[in-house]
């Protein structure tokens, strides 16, 4: 929930009263200013936003048309120092709006308004994401020539002729436009939970599909497919509306800044209504229909190269490429580092089945290894390359060292005996399979340092749940509750430590000024700072410095 009012004083004094109101998983931004309400609503998925509507430079009705414009199932809520009955008006006929609040009906009216939102937002998610809704849609034919079609067209790598593809596209009522680039999306699960049987992952894998398209389908055109057994792809283009109200590029933009937005929705989604762990993972940047095979990949791989393994990450990837070298050996060397992508990736899910691209690639070299030394170099240099970014990338370096010869990697070379390389990196390829369990305790290990010292070096700054979580590209909420499982503490419950832990170090330390210290701490009042002192301390700061001062 955004709140917006120019005026300090309403300003924290509602964000402090939703701070400590129990409303679960509700995150709260305070905001000064419309513009700067904009530059959230840009960079972030908002829910609620409370906001006056008299402020300077744009008032609560143009707000909510930048809201709409950006998130259209946000819900406002009004607040003004008068009874103003145009605004009134307006604001009803505007759908988004739930309610209009004078500020002298006190907060428990204002309290009571945003539990109102929130349980139409549950309510709305409820009727969009119920099991037994998935099932009355399962695929029936013109879905399943729709899906086979993007799985043919994933399998092109000519340049694509756009007029047969709008032709096959509009024979499907595929809504897309095939001159046009398209942006890709994947979606992995993490952990299926309680689905276990191969019937319930497929539907749940229709349900993830379904999702995406619901909440993305707000702005633009999309079209999910499954990849593989724990991978949904996802290829978005801009909608009619976005397309028809702007250029080309703004259009884009605006696409853009929508999908990465609904991110975070997607995963809140998967969780709340289909107990499920997942990650998403979007471009950065378009591409051309014959090239999303190479861009899906790129995607699907950055997964497994950023830290948490199995956490609920959600991450955005330039997946542009560099202009193809033609030739045989390139072509070769190609599929090389193509099939070796594929064996870190099983690798680093945990898969059996890395055995399979890595026999694939033994083929490509053949039995003996490549005749041409500088393929044979290459292909020596690609292999053993995967094998320590796995063991790095897993944590288990260390332990590779005492356990495993790595030093042999260093004597071979193009005369090396092939099956005497080949039999090093697939006994060494099982040893990993054996002790990737580590793996996930490296990670928690790293991320925890990660958070912890973002906090330390920005106790003046935000430190909000969001932005803490763009720190580690995970989920803000399942940051929220890994974090309490894994220390046993809160999250603000840790920033709380660290302000109070250097509030008393310059009180003690410094001759630093209350209003001061406050600021250094990123109180953005002096008696919040005083207020948060006393309740976590015991006693107000004054109190503090005078009881601790050195006695003559």
């Amino acid at each position: 929930m955004m709140i917006v009012d120019d005026e300090p004083v309403i300003l924290d004094g509602l964000y402090e009263f939703f701070v400590k109101a129990d409303f679960a998983d509700l995150e709260i931004i305070k905001v000064h200013s419309a513009d700067h309400a904009i530059e959230w609503l840009n960079s972030l998925r908002i829910d609620i936003v409370l906001s006056d509507i008299c402020m300077p430079g744009m008032d609560g009705m143009e707000l909510i048309r930048e809201i709409v414009d950006r998130w259209p199932r946000c819900k406002v809520i009004l607040l003004t120092g008068h009874n103003e009955f145009d605004y009134a008006h307006q604001a009803i006929r505007n759908p988004c709006v739930i309610d209009y609040l004078l500020k002298t009906e006190g907060m428990d009216k204002i309290r009571a308004a945003v539990a109102v939102a929130l349980e139409q937002i549950a309510s709305e998610e409820e009727y969009n994401y119920q099991t037994q809704w998935f099932r009355d849609k399962l695929p029936r034919t013109l879905p399943q020539l729709q899906q086979q079609l993007l799985h043919d067209i994933l399998r092109r790598t000519d340049k694509i002729d756009y007029r047969s593809l709008q032709e096959e596209f509009d024979t499907i009522q595929l809504p897309f436009q095939a001159a046009e680039r398209v942006l890709p999306v994947i979606i992995r699960i993490e952990a299926w939970r309680n689905y276990e049987t191969p019937s319930d992952r497929t539907l749940i894998r229709y349900a993830v599909a379904n999702i995406s398209a619901e909440l993305l389908g707000d702005k633009a055109e999309i079209k999910a497919v499954d990849l593989d057994p724990v991978t949904i792809a996802c290829f978005v283009q801009p909608g009619p509306a976005t397309v028809s109200a702007h250029t080309r590029e703004e259009a884009w933009l605006k696409t853009h800044r929508f999908v990465h937005g609904a991110m975070e929705s997607i995963q809140q989604a998967c969780d709340t209504w289909l107990q499920l762990s997942a990650s998403v993972i979007a471009s950065s940047n378009t591409v051309d229909w014959h090239e999303l095979n190479y861009s899906l990949n790129r995607l699907r791989l950055a997964g497994y190269d950023s830290m948490g393994l199995g956490m609920e990450k959600l991450l955005k990837i330039n997946t542009l490429e560099p202009e193809p070298v033609h030739g045989i050996m390139q072509s070769r060397l190609a599929s090389s580092g193509l099939l070796l992508d594929y064996v870190k990736q099983r690798l680093l899910e945990g898969s059996s089945d890395w055995a399979t691209p890595l026999r694939k690639w033994v083929e490509l070299a053949g039995e003996d290894g490549p005749e041409d030394p500088l393929i044979r170099w290459r292909m020596l240099s690609g292999i053993s390359g995967t094998l320590l970014e796995v063991v790095q990338e897993l944590g288990l370096t260390e332990q590779a060292l005492s356990q495993q010869d790595l030093s042999r990697l260093l004597q071979f070379n193009i005369h090396t005996p092939w099956p005497a390389v080949i039999s090093f990196c697939h006994s060494f390829f099982e040893w990993i399979t054996a002790n990737r369990k580590a793996a996930s305790r490296h990670d928690e290990f790293s991320i925890l340092s990660m958070i912890h010292q973002y906090i330390k070096l920005h106790l003046a700054d935000d430190l909000s749940l969001t932005r803490i979580a763009r720190e580690v590209s995970l989920n803000p909420s399942y940051l929220s509750r890994w974090y309490k499982r894994a220390t046993g503490k809160s999250l603000s419950d840790y920033i709380a430590d660290k302000k109070l832990e250097l509030s008393k170090e310059l009180l003690l330390g410094t001759a630093l000024k209350m209003h001061e210290i406050s600021v250094r701490l990123g109180f953005s009042d002096q008696h919040y700072f005083f207020r948060f002192f006393k309740k976590t301390a015991g006693c107000t700061p004054q109190e503090f410095r005078e009881q601790r001062k050195p006695r003559d």
